[in-house]
């Protein structure tokens, strides 16, 4: 089948069985770490994501959707991003649903490589990063992502910290984390050598620490700490820390969401940086 976009003719192909391959493929994905790190893929669900990694350079292998959708809104220019050599399926409203993971689904979705990430998470002239000991959560790491891509921070992270290209990550990070992609860490005492001798202090938080967080000189290379919403950093980590700060929490409660930890550590940062 074709159809003209600018004047452009493009061939798609059109689907309707749950059991065509690329469908089962897409739905694996979506479900399994161990399968989207296998494959080297990532099922983006809604025109913000597939958007966003379009805006990053990612090439897509596929896109999948409506009818509905393609005559409604192919002139807001997703569309029109799409490379010619892109295969496009045209699928049920049906099957769409069956695809989608929202309740109420953008009918276009894509299948994706996943973005190499970066191999110097704190280079660049802000010299400021994140490391994230096993979060679990994922609201938190996708709001960690989309905050540290606003400052410029770098992301690191380590096993056993939720998939940043997990569905929920993804919605989360509002697709920030094709513009900058966390790094995940093997060894992180061995990584914490290097950024040492580089001059590079390491900070993690302690609640019972008498020294608050905008006491630091965090004008020299920083990389923050951010432990586990349950059990914090973990004890080898923490050691390795130079400095130990604490967020001042006056009022009644004694833990702070570790998205907004990160948030405060990174602005303080920026704030004495500018």
């Amino acid at each position: 089948m074709h159809w003209r976009d600018g004047g452009i003719k493009l061939f798609e192909q059109e689907i309707s069985s749950f059991r065509h391959p690329l469908i089962k493929q897409y739905i694996r994905l979506a479900g399994s770490r161990r399968y989207r790190h296998r494959a080297g893929k990532i099922a983006l669900e809604g025109p913000n994501l597939v958007g966003e990694a379009l805006r990053a350079g990612i090439i897509p292998e596929a896109v999948f959707y409506t009818h509905r959708y393609r005559e409604g809104l192919e002139l807001l220019g997703l569309f029109t991003d799409i490379p010619g050599k892109v295969k496009r399926y045209l699928v049920t409203p049906q099957l769409f649903r069956r695809m989608a993971l929202t309740d109420s689904p953008q009918e276009v979705a894509a299948l994706v490589p996943i973005p190499p990430g970066l191999r110097k998470p704190v280079d660049g002239k802000a010299r400021l990063g994140l490391l994230l000991d096993r979060l679990r959560d994922p609201g938190n790491l996708g709001t960690i992502i989309r905050t540290a891509v606003a400052v410029g921070a770098g992301v690191s992270y380590t096993p056993g910290t939720v998939d940043p290209y997990s569905p929920k990550v993804l919605r989360s990070t509002a697709g920030t984390v094709f513009h900058h992609p966390p790094v995940f860490l093997t060894q992180p005492l061995k990584w914490f050598e290097g950024l040492k001798k580089q001059g590079t202090q390491i900070i993690t938080t302690d609640p019972g620490e008498n020294r608050c967080y905008w006491e630091l000189d965090l004008r020299l290379p920083t990389v923050f700490i951010i432990g586990n919403e349950s059990h914090g950093v973990a004890a080898e980590l923490a050691a390795q820390a130079d400095r130990r700060v604490s967020i001042p929490q006056p009022g009644w409660g004694n833990s702070l969401n570790a998205a907004i930890s990160a948030a405060i550590l990174l602005y303080e940062a920026l704030r004495q940086r500018s």
